[in-house]
């Protein structure tokens, strides 16, 4: 889908309260230097993982977990790669409705370094594209409409065999995929990538983060936004970002103002230096620098997530504030207060983690976003733990909003939301890797999808007090 995301100015109508989360045993291996994507993989409405890294005895293990009531299984159809060190990340590139992989890394074997995108045949079997990018790992991977065409790009960042890259291929439409040369942006050790449209002009930017060790010699932190060209090439926007590395950097529009901000956290200063800060972007094409008091953090993940239903987006940390094995751990979920401030929810116990991974969605398919998160603990054992989200939230808790109607579906610009003349209706659109895309308040029963990319979502739609999702298929 393209990665501009809509959040208008919201009125909310549940009251201030903190997420609540239940750790369950879902029989996944524990794993650290890993990674874990959530997405529909067999379309039956909750969300499956790939899963992959080192258990504690040093062993690659993973694949494709599907999960059903509760818990997971791993396929034996899928054939996906076992990689550590890498990453991963799903999209549907051929618009045929069905979850595609990328996948990076070191492979099963130690022996060598892989990058790969991987069709869903639809039938619980992949196939392997032969792109050609280069193996790579210690980086990022993130699929992303690039020039606005309809169908999803890939871009790499990491450490290749002879060089630290960054790759774009912009995707042909068939299944191949043809690689963007000259694009302009570094390639890092650690490299962190990720897309967002900072300047509202429908094309996804460029930001990066991550240790400079051979793009000029400097040997310095490096934290750059670059701006999109038309889908043709990037120009560093000269904007100047808290630089670090070993952390993580995640994209969201957190205050609901229309323009996307963005959160950096790691490594920085003279190298002992953790920092967790947020950039919030003015519209005006710069950004102000702000510290909520978030942890400071490296060996971090990030992931932004409304956990309790008010509208807005909280944050997931999780990290280290010193060394790593130090014991000085933390994973907490901060509730977004509105006007920039943040409250750290201190009731809830999390497995603090590092070098690991950390993917948020809804899991059980209930309407509300769940946590997975792997590396390790404080004491520095092994784990994967999925947190189910069983915040008590207004329209989700035995209140089913009945007699709506959605038509047409599948549905090509304009989706018409039957709501039995209800004035007060809110409508949140998801992907299928349970990623919110659109959140707004429903005029004249239709909802404008036109500048969604094609493919399954969630649609969430609620009045004061019920709530229901319906499954829909953007063409």
């Amino acid at each position: 889908m393209k990665y501009f995301y809509i959040f208008l100015l919201l009125i909310g109508f549940y009251g201030f309260s903190q997420a609540s989360f239940n750790e369950i045993n879902t029989g996944l291996p524990a794993l650290n230097f890993s990674t874990s994507s959530l997405a529909d993989v067999d379309n039956d409405g909750d969300l499956d993982v790939y899963l992959s890294g080192l258990d504690a005895y040093g062993n690659a293990v993973g694949g494709l977990y599907i999960y059903n009531h509760g818990a997971y299984t791993l396929s034996t159809t899928s054939t996906l790669p076992i990689v550590y060190i890498g990453g991963s990340d799903w999209a549907d590139i051929d618009n045929d409705g069905d979850m595609d992989i990328m996948i990076f890394g070191t492979d099963s074997s130690f022996a060598f370094d892989i990058a790969e995108i991987y069709q869903n045949n639809g039938d619980g079997t992949f196939t392997s594209l032969n792109v050609g990018i280069p193996a790579v790992e210690q980086g990022s991977t993130e699929f992303v409409d690039v020039n606005n065409d309809g169908f999803m790009d890939i871009s790499i960042s990491g450490i290749g065999s002879s060089s630290n890259i960054t790759k774009i291929y912009l995707n042909d439409g068939d299944s191949t995929f043809t690689e963007l040369t000259g694009h302009g942006i570094p390639g890092l050790n650690w490299g962190k990538l990720t897309w967002g449209d900072y300047n509202n002009d429908t094309y996804p930017d460029a930001f990066i983060s991550g240790f400079d060790d051979n793009t000029g010699g400097t040997q310095t932190f490096y934290t750059k936004l670059f701006i999109n060209n038309n889908g043709t090439s990037f120009t560093d926007s000269g904007l100047s970002f808290h630089s670090g590395w070993l952390g993580d950097i995640e994209w969201a529009d957190y205050n609901n103002d229309g323009n996307i901000d963005i959160i950096v956290s790691g490594v920085g200063g003279t190298g002992d230096e953790r920092f967790t800060l947020l950039y919030k972007n003015n519209g005006d094409g710069t950004f102000t620098e702000l510290d909520p008091g978030f942890s400071p953090v490296s060996h971090s993940s990030l992931e932004w997530a409304d956990f309790d239903g008010d509208n807005d987006l909280d944050l997931y940390l999780t990290g280290v504030t010193t060394t790593p094995g130090d014991g000085n751990n933390v994973a907490a979920v901060y509730r977004n207060d509105g006007n920039d401030v943040f409250t750290m929810n201190t009731t809830q116990i999390f497995n603090a983690s590092y070098y690991g991974d950390a993917d948020t969605g809804d899991i059980n398919n209930d309407g509300k976003m769940d946590i997975i998160s792997t590396g390790y603990d404080e004491i520095y054992v092994v784990k994967t733990t999925v947190y189910l989200n069983n915040t008590v939230i207004a329209g989700l808790s035995n209140n089913v909003l009945e007699g709506v109607s959605v038509y047409p579906n599948p549905v090509q610009n304009i989706l018409h939301i039957d709501n039995q003349n209800d004035k007060n209706i809110f409508v949140e659109l998801f992907s299928i890797d349970g990623k919110l895309i659109l959140q707004t308040k429903l005029e004249n029963n239709r909802l404008n999808i036109s500048d969604v990319a094609s493919g399954i979502y969630t649609l969430k739609i609620t009045n004061s007090y019920k709530s229901v999702s319906k499954k829909i298929v953007i063409q």
